[in-house]
């Protein structure tokens, strides 16, 4: 966190240290977005369940209707309570 607020602070800092700071933290951000998303999906899952409108989450999310329901249908498939679709296949394609 210190390296993140020096790059907007500190004038001093050179375009080498700058570039691997940058590189480093895009790093750690593509590490981080499964978890992130997984979080995401699961707490969409759990405020459809209790019924909260899929109104009320679009326009706290902002993301739009399709993008909510697809998140909260991932979810279900990762929780095994439907098959996978064509399009979930499509972006999680099986390891083998």
């Amino acid at each position: 966190m210190d390296a993140a607020t020096r790059m907007w602070h500190d004038e001093g800092v050179d375009k080498e240290r700058a570039m691997q700071e940058l590189k480093e933290a895009v790093e750690d951000a593509i590490k981080s977005e499964p978890q992130r998303r997984a979080r995401l999906r699961a707490a969409l899952y759990s405020a459809t369940n209790s019924g909260i409108p899929q109104k009320d989450l679009v326009s706290l999310t902002g993301y739009n209707r399709e993008h909510v329901r697809r998140l909260v249908e991932d979810e279900r498939i990762e929780r095994g309570e439907i098959s996978p679709t064509k399009r979930y296949l499509a972006a999680h394609p099986p390891t083998s």
